[in-house]
């Protein structure tokens, strides 16, 4: 009986329990407040977590930019990591106590190498809700990686103004370029590496077992040739080779827009000639040796319809020469001057200068010089006036000497073969500007100036083995200097 009653109780007692609704809210509270208190913990953490990881960030961003400016304004610097150290710690200001020392390294970008530079850090520190559970410090990492081109004052005396092709200029044997006054190669060719580089900066192989690298460098090296040109620049890559080969300032991947043809836009100034050339020449008398005959010859400016050939001891009288078709030829055993001149070929003319004449145009690699005396000295800004010739022209061509016209078809202007021949010996002077800019040019032997500088500027340029140029300007004198501004961008 008590226990029936007791059972009837605790029914009606469960009854009631399950009606009642007026405490859910506090029982659900009890059941959520785990997690209310654990999601506020976890934000509040990450809220700390994302403020050290930003704050590295742009500390970080920051050093990588500061050290690759540092680079690409000198190249050759050896404080760029320190600036890049220095500037992390001015803008690092919430983990300044914890962090790490940022590891500020040279690195590789886009299959060129050490154009860019990489920082690592990181920042460990206890995280007050998330350590209660994983008993641990929290570590923070960033990584940042920003590229350069490098810029600096420079000269340049050697151009070539091909924009695509390789090899546009190539340095042979033991060519000797000691003049320090510029080489400059304006193709955007590039070698690069498509795979990535291993630790001690190879490129590794593809995965059919070819090389990693692709593509040819604009300047080439092939043999051990000496330079000391003072700057070496390019819009594409420069052969690594010269790293080991000078301490000039190399600099690569320059924007083609900056690298200017500095006779660009110049027409060749075929109207203003009118006149035929003419050369003859003359037996005078004996010479020193019992029974020489000496001849003498005298070149008059004028047009050259299928070339001309120097074939006595020749002066050339001031002026203008049209060489239309065939060759300019100035070598043997002859003395040749000529000052305040301009040779202009048109016609796809090919020049040899000193060379010997029967190894000038062929497809071979090797140049004989011979005793040829040269001293040949460009045109003067008044000549080029009394023909006609407007101010803003004529100050543009003063001191040309050899001017080949933008429209002709030019000679050899795939590079392949000698194209036009630069040569002589110790007695060549030769002052002024050759511009050759449908054209390749070979350069070999050895030349002087005398009243002004020398600039050489062809679509190509090859040196040769036995290239020996150590001077490009008299004392005194130097080349107009430009600004390669160097540009750095964040990519990492």
């Amino acid at each position: 009986m008590i226990l029936r009653r007791s059972a009837k109780s605790a029914c009606r007692f469960f009854k009631r329990f399950r009606q009642e609704t007026s405490a859910n809210a506090l029982i659900l509270t009890a059941f959520g407040m785990p997690m209310v208190i654990g999601g506020g913990g976890f934000a509040i953490d990450f809220a700390q977590y994302y403020l050290w990881k930003r704050e590295l960030q742009y500390a970080a961003d920051q050093a990588a930019m500061a050290a690759a400016w540092e680079l690409a304004e000198n190249p050759n610097s050896t404080e760029w990591a320190a600036r890049g150290t220095t500037e992390f710690n001015a803008n690092d200001a919430v983990t300044k106590d914890f962090n790490a020392t940022p590891t500020i390294v040279k690195s590789h970008y886009a299959g060129v190498m050490n154009n860019a530079v990489t920082v690592n850090v990181s920042a460990t520190k206890r995280l007050p809700f998330t350590s209660y559970f994983t008993k641990n410090d929290t570590t923070v990492a960033v990584m940042s990686q920003a590229a350069f081109t490098g810029g600096a004052i420079v000269s340049n005396c050697l151009v070539s103004t091909e924009k695509s092709d390789s090899d546009s200029i190539r340095l042979n044997g033991d060519a000797v370029f000691t003049a320090e006054c510029g080489i400059m190669a304006m193709s955007d060719s590039k070698k690069l590496c498509v795979t990535t580089f291993d630790p001690d900066g190879n490129c590794i192989d593809q995965d059919d077992g070819s090389s990693g690298w692709e593509g040819r460098d604009a300047i080439v090296v092939n043999g051990q040739p000496t330079i000391d040109a003072g700057s070496i620049t390019s819009a594409g890559t420069i052969d690594d080779q010269l790293n080991e080969m000078t301490d000039d300032i190399i600099l690569e991947n320059i924007p083609q827009d900056q690298l200017l043809d500095p006779f660009e836009g110049i027409d060749a100034p075929l109207d203003y000639v009118t006149g035929e050339g003419s050369y003859t020449c003359k037996e005078t008398g004996k010479g020193k040796k019992s029974g020489e005959v000496v001849e003498l010859g005298i070149a008059k400016p004028g047009i050259y319809e299928r070339g001309l050939t120097v074939s006595c001891d020749t002066t050339f009288q001031s002026g203008i020469y049209v060489i239309n078709g065939g060759s300019l030829k100035i070598n043997g055993d002859h003395q040749v001057i000529g000052n305040d001149i301009m040779f202009i070929l048109t016609g796809g003319a090919k020049l040899a200068l000193g060379g010997s004449s029967t190894n000038n145009f062929d497809g071979t690699t090797e140049v004989t010089t011979d005793g040829t005396e040269i001293n040949l000295q460009g045109i003067t800004y008044n000549t080029l006036l009394s023909y006609g010739i407007p101010d803003g022209e004529a100050q543009a061509m003063a001191g040309m000497l050899i001017f080949e016209d933008p429209t002709s078809e030019g000679a050899n202007p795939s590079g392949e073969g000698n194209g036009h021949l630069f040569a002589g010996t110790s007695s060549t002077w030769v002052s002024g500007s050759v511009y050759l800019p449908k054209s390749s040019i070979t350069m070999a032997g050895t030349a002087q100036v005398a009243n002004m500088c020398l600039m050489i500027v062809a679509n190509k340029v090859t040196l040769t083995g036995t290239t020996d140029m150590t001077e490009f300007c008299p004392e005194g004198h130097s080349h107009e200097t430009s600004v390669i501004y160097g540009t750095v961008k964040l990519i990492a």
